[in-house]
């Protein structure tokens, strides 16, 4: 895709307009915004009205209220419950106080400094000794010279930002990048779609929500509608040219109607399948007997049985002729893939081949050779089969186990053969229906969400830490009875100032102080991979009862008689990664348990492991849908709800594009306006129907979403 003149100054560094130095430019690059493009969608969460400043004898009980004050004292206090921490923070003015008051955040005490100002958002609660209090409000730090009566009645905009940028600094050198990158961002639509849409200039829309003092509420919805549309507009171009191309790739892969290959295989598995592997089995031979190549997403929550129904899609492949590759994210998991399915086909006949990175030139060698025999095999590995591609030969099918570790660029070399394969990209993670079809639109989807007729739901609590010592009861009286545990910690070692436990160190300390008797073991990220290996090994064969690791064992890690896990910390982790993790137990038919370890003061009790102990704080609702549920949809769903659709997929993807305003669930209509003018704005690009300066604005567009990763004949 061509780079525009438009899309090259988009994407100077900020570092390069004037008045922003190295260091802001490192400060800005932490809150994501490293060029101009990334300024101009670095939109505001919200807006404070700086008319309704108030002081804390202003304000009522119960109300929302923005309250100004000066700081008089700051002190950090324990209580008589040893993991409850406070720290309160007094703000006075006109001889009015208001007390801010925050639970378990220590170190938030050392951002207040006495005789500073500072703006208070949040509930008020009532009086106490004449002193309004606020529990964990926001807060606005502001400059020495700041008074209310200069900003009353303006609407500024508040940033997401990091220490060291204060809001006041951070607005000023937004409004310096937005004023600098705006000529380069035109509208792109011409204007007769801009009226039948009921759409305003996208680049007043940008204008307006950075700087909304010269427009009502009204003005700014209209806004935030005009780019919402615009980041589903993007997508659906995409999804719109992706498709163009699918239609035209070379395909010479005729597969033949299942035959006695798929019934063997069927037959010698300890188990049925069942009504949802059949439908998305049907839906995926249909693909296969098609004259056109597949490219299907399958969908299925964890456990639910993906890899029983890709092993039989790719054995349709070998029974007609074909060979076919399965690509895992980490070796972990394709040497799981292989074991599994090695065990199956030997006893059908099949041959099960591995590649991954660390292959000694022996085994590429012999590799290889095998590749030019005339049996046909299925081949298991990482991206290094990236590397063995060009080698492989009459590929019929590749599967692509969970697609979002990969990049755009890596999936599409392995589609880069003369005649294309069929493609079935799998995902353990849940997506709602809704953010599916807006981000794989070019993709036909299946779903498999009925687990297996023998899994036993797991049950799920919520506890504090000064219950660990029942926890780890829990755990030796399950490991008597032969079963094993997962202790999962989010980091390895104590690295972190935020005083989160890190794997290492408590390993230590579980390995001498609580299971002196039990053999343990560790698992993490930097260990070497032959350590990792042996450690997987003798946990699967039971020989390590306890298994303390980090989240590497997130995906694919499948140990049956594991029956406990315990995540320390899990208020810091997303509900994708939480569910995740869960699926590593309630593998086989017993019944399991997951301990989520909360870390944020509880507001209400209950006896151990009788009823979930939820914490009922804003941030912790997270940990209530766990506690409530084991199905991934209804998970993602609240996620989604939770977080939005742009921080669904936790950090930027390569392939998952983040949506900043737009939310497919509650934005249909716009949805449905953006796919339409995809559509109409590509078709008037291939007929030349569209003006220089509207080419030229939506080649910008399309670039800027894409950039060189997104190629199309023709753009």
């Amino acid at each position: 895709m061509p780079e525009t003149k438009e899309y090259e100054l988009l994407q100077r560094p900020v570092g390069t307009v004037k008045g922003v130095t190295a260091r802001r430019a490192a400060l800005l690059s932490r809150c994501g915004v490293a060029t101009l493009w990334d300024a101009l969608t670095f939109f505001p969460y919200r807006y404070e009205d700086y008319s309704k400043i108030l002081r804390p004898d202003q304000v009522k009980e119960g109300g929302e209220a923005l309250v100004y004050g000066k700081i008089v004292s700051v002190k950090a206090e324990k209580t008589f419950k040893k993991h409850l921490k406070l720290v309160k923070v007094l703000i006075e003015n006109s001889g009015s106080t208001a007390l801010g008051v925050w639970f378990n955040q220590p170190w938030i005490a050392d951002k207040f400094e006495v005789g500073k100002k500072v703006l208070f958002h949040g509930v008020c609660h009532g009086a106490f000794s004449g002193c309004l209090q606020m529990t964990n409000p926001d807060v606005i730090y502001l400059d020495d010279d700041f008074h209310p009566d200069y900003y009353e009645g303006k609407k500024l905009p508040v940033y997401h930002t990091t220490e060291g940028l204060t809001q006041g600094v951070l607005r000023n050198v937004m409004g310096s990048l937005v004023s600098e990158a705006l000529p380069s961002f035109r509208e792109y639509l011409p204007a007769d779609e801009l009226k039948r849409s009921a759409l305003c200039d996208i680049s007043e829309a940008v204008k307006l929500l950075h700087d909304p003092n010269k427009t009502g509420d009204e003005g700014i919805a209209q806004a935030r509608r005009r780019l919402i549309v615009d980041e589903f507009f993007a997508l659906q171009v995409g999804n719109v040219l992706t498709r163009k191309v699918m239609q035209k790739e070379n395909y010479e892969a005729h597969h033949l109607v299942p035959g006695k290959l798929i019934v063997d295989f069927l037959n010698i598995l300890p188990f049925k399948l069942t009504k949802d592997q059949l439908s998305v089995l049907s839906e995926i031979k249909n693909d296969m007997l098609a004259p056109r190549p597949m490219h299907r997403l399958l969908q299925g929550d964890v456990g639910s049985g993906k890899t029983v129904v890709a092993a039989t899609a790719m054995l349709m492949a070998v029974e007609s002729g074909y060979n076919a590759a399965i690509m895992a994210p980490t070796e972990i998991l394709a040497r799981q893939h292989y074991e599994t399915l090695k065990k199956w086909c030997d006893l059908i006949g099949v041959d099960v081949l591995l590649s991954y990175g660390g292959m000694k030139a022996k085994e590429k060698k012999e590799l290889l050779k095998r590749f030019e025999e005339e049996k046909n095999f299925i081949l298991v590995g990482t991206h290094s089969l990236l590397h063995v591609k060009e080698s492989i030969p009459n590929l019929g099918l590749v599967v692509i186990d969970e697609q979002h570790k990969f990049g755009v660029a890596q999936r599409a070399m392995l589609r880069e053969a003369e005649s294309v394969p069929d493609t079935l990209i799998m995902t353990a993670t849940p997506i709602p229906r809704s953010l599916a079809m807006t981000l794989y639109g070019h993709l036909d989807i299946s779903v498999i969400k009925a687990p297996p007729a023998v899994r036993i739901p797991v049950k799920t609590y919520v506890v504090t830490p000064e219950r660990l010592p029942a926890v780890w009861n829990f755990i030796r009286k399950e490991a008597e009875v032969g079963r094993q545990a997962y202790i999962v910690y989010p980091q390895i070692d104590e690295s972190d100032k935020r005083e989160a436990k890190a794997a290492a160190e408590m390993f230590e300390v579980l390995s001498n102080k609580v299971f002196p008797d039990l053999r343990l073991g560790i698992i993490h990220g930097r260990l070497e991979k032959e350590e990792k290996e042996e450690t997987m090994r003798k946990f699967r064969e039971g020989e390590i009862k306890v298994l303390v690791c980090t989240t590497v064992i997130e995906v694919g890690v499948d140990v049956p008689n594991a029956s406990v896990m315990v995540i320390e910390d899990a208020q810091r982790f997303g509900l994708a990664q939480l569910h995740q993790l869960r699926g590593r137990i309630g593998r086989g038919n017993l019944q399991s348990y997951c301990v989520l370890v909360d870390n944020t003061p509880l507001e209400k009790g209950g006896d151990e492991f009788s009823q979930p102990l939820l914490t009922g704080m804003t941030e912790n609702r997270r940990l209530e849908v766990m506690a409530k549920t084991n199905d991934g949809f209804e998970i993602a769903e609240a996620d989604m709800e939770l977080r939005g659709p742009g921080e669904f997929f936790g950090e930027k993807q390569s392939g998952h594009p983040t949506l900043y305003l737009a939310n497919p669930n509650r934005d249909k209509k716009e949805l449905a306006l953006a796919k339409e003018l995809a559509e109409k704005m590509i078709e008037a690009y291939e007929a030349g129907a569209l003006s220089p300066e509207i080419k030229e604005a939506f080649l910008t567009r399309v670039a800027l979403r894409y950039g060189a990763e997104f190629t199309v004949p023709g753009f």
